[in-house]
């Protein structure tokens, strides 16, 4: 009987062990293949610098070492891979430490101890979720845990009342559920005459502590004192998540309790069993099934991934990720138009992708991401002082970004200011993974003549306006930029591509007589398009010196006309007759708005 009890137990462990070990490679592979953008964008979205300056600030508010650790890990996230596996780790401790708490608690049960890190997953697929949160909840985790294991009952409440306070300023908000944990044992699970008077001055003190840290040590706003750093932007499921995420443990150690008094009902429950272990499978596919259908975000991380290969001027694959994302966006649709001008395609294949006019070329002035993701096309166009605008308003809205500190730096340089540039490397040469850049650019300001070296900055030197206009809230100054250098050339491929996508012919055809300055061996297609139609509609025959129309362009538009002639009494049937063979032509846009 006692071996068959044996065998039992050991293939009850193998069992835990094997269904664990593929939850946790599930975990992993989840973030590494479906959500490698988003981690990039975490990565990118603060600064972690290695100084005492930095760890000091740190203290001006609760959740130091949260604050602190989730910082010097996702600086790791620079490789998605590496950040994927933090994540796991992250993940599997709280595996861990649930287990433990949960098993003293009369819940010896792998998927009850789960569900924080399915939670987890489930937050974590957010941008608004930061690594920093989670390490907030694993500090929870782990004060109960070094709480329970305690057993003698005075150094149980002596490494309360002198390490709760502690934990507070490392976790902040997070240290708060550990006082209703700790009640809940107290009260449930043990059996000491002074557990009433303990529960009253455990409330006290996390009152108390809270308050004295704000008015004595921290800075910060009396509603946050309880709260802080734990978010309260998240929204629908995520948020849902983020309540169950705190409650779980509580509800657990309540259920843990009743479960108790009732021995029969434990015995079914808990115990190894095939119909437990089938239970839990489907259990677990339900779990994978909210995060891929609910919490998971393709297109976000798309859209995040343009933005990506933006950063690194990967423009061919940016152009490959956006020809996948479904529908319209106007940052996909600002950087796929900025990645067809880098890689030369822009005035050939604008028009297959999705356009909503020329505010498709930038974003709009907004005190959101768009100030972080913005700054892009003015410092591509040379526009130095609108570059370093976008980029300095960027760094008060998210704090410190390695982004928005490189454009600064850039654009200060350019401008000559040395000493300020100087400020802004200085930082940047305390990080671990842009302490290169850093130093080059360091060099740089030492010996300036070491810049006609480096052709981003040679650009735009060259470039560099030296004019006085007033900037457009929502527009790229494209006319001013080229009053001040008509070579530059993205200025105005960008001016013809605002007035195709505006539908002023008449500006782009008064613009496309300069096209030969820029060195085009040939008329580009939607350049071609656009005239053919102009000239067909004013009956002109206008065609820029040095360039011709090509045969198939013009059997192309004749065929088109005919088609279209042949759907003129219902646009609807027209447009969706059209579409499919035409619809990547600049007649089709110019006839046929969104």
């Amino acid at each position: 009987m006692n071996y068959s009890l044996m065998i039992r137990q050991v293939k009850s462990r193998n069992i835990r062990y094997i269904l664990t070990g593929i939850l946790f490679v599930i975990y992993f592979l989840y973030f590494a293949l479906l959500n490698p953008y988003h981690i990039h964008y975490l990565e990118q979205s603060q600064l972690f610098i290695w100084s005492l300056d930095f760890l000091k600030e740190k203290f001006s508010l609760p959740g130091v070492f949260a604050d602190y650790s989730g910082s010097f890990f996702t600086q790791f996230f620079y490789s998605s891979w590496v950040g994927a596996f933090i994540y796991t780790l992250n993940a599997f401790a709280v595996f861990i430490l649930s287990f433990y708490i949960f098993k003293r608690h009369n819940l010896n049960n792998v998927i009850i101890s789960f569900v924080p890190v399915w939670l987890l997953a489930i937050l974590q697929s957010s941008e608004l979720f930061t690594f920093n949160q989670a390490i907030g909840f694993l500090l929870l985790l782990s004060f109960f845990a070094l709480y329970i294991t305690v057993k003698k009952t005075s150094n149980r409440y002596i490494l309360f009342f002198a390490g709760w306070p502690v934990l507070y300023i490392l976790a902040g908000g997070f240290s708060i559920s550990v006082i209703i944990l700790c009640i809940l044992h107290e009260l449930l699970f043990r059996k000491e005459k002074k557990r009433y008077i303990i529960t009253i001055l455990y409330v006290i003190t996390g009152v108390l502590i809270p308050y004295l840290c704000a008015r004595l040590i921290f800075y910060i706003q009396p509603d946050k004192i309880f709260t802080y750093p734990v978010i309260s932007e998240l929204h629908s499921l995520f948020l849902y998540a983020l309540i169950l995420l705190f409650a779980w443990t509580p509800a657990m150690l309540l259920a843990g309790f009743f479960i108790d008094k009732a021995k029969s009902l434990k015995n079914r429950l808990l115990p190894w069993s095939i119909i437990n272990v089938a239970a839990g499978i489907v259990i677990i596919v339900l779990m994978a099934f909210v995060i891929y259908k609910r919490a998971y975000n393709k297109m976000a991380d798309m859209m995040l991934g343009v933005d990506h290969y933006a950063q690194r001027a990967e423009w061919d694959k940016l152009l490959k990720l956006s020809d996948r994302y479904p529908g319209y966006n106007t940052l996909v649709i600002y950087y796929t138009n900025l990645a067809l001008y880098k890689s030369g395609k822009l005035m050939d294949r604008m028009f297959c992708y999705p356009q909503i006019g020329s505010q498709g070329l930038r974003l709009k002035w907004q005190r959101n991401l768009n100030l972080f993701f913005g700054g892009e096309v003015f410092s591509r166009l040379a526009y130095n002082n609108e570059s370093i605008h976008w980029a300095f308003e960027a760094l008060v809205a998210k704090g410190l970004n390695p982004r928005s500190l490189k454009k600064l730096t850039v654009g200060c340089i350019v401008n000559g200011n040395y000493d300020i540039a100087q400020k802004y490397l200085s930082l940047l040469n305390k990080t671990l993974f842009y302490r290169k850049w850093a130093q080059q650019h360091i060099r740089y300001l030492s010996d300036p003549d070491l810049m006609g070296k480096d052709h981003e900055l040679s650009e735009y030197r060259d470039l560099r306006v030296n004019t006085n206009f007033f900037s457009a809230v929502n527009g790229l100054n494209l006319q001013d930029l080229l009053e001040n250098h008509p070579e530059n050339k993205m200025a105005y491929e960008y001016l013809l591509a605002s007035l195709l996508l505006d539908r002023n012919l008449d500006g782009f055809a008064s613009a496309v007589q300069n096209l030969k300055y820029y060195g085009y061996n040939r008329m580009p297609l939607h350049i071609e398009e656009a005239l053919i139609f102009y000239n067909f509609y004013e009956n002109e025959n206008f065609i820029p010196e040095g360039y011709s129309f090509r045969p198939e362009t013009i059997n192309r538009f004749n065929d088109y006309a005919r088609a279209y002639t042949a759907y003129r009494s219902d646009r609807k049937v027209a447009a969706y007759g059209l579409r499919k063979k035409y619809g990547n032509t600049y007649w089709y846009y110019l006839q046929f708005p969104q």
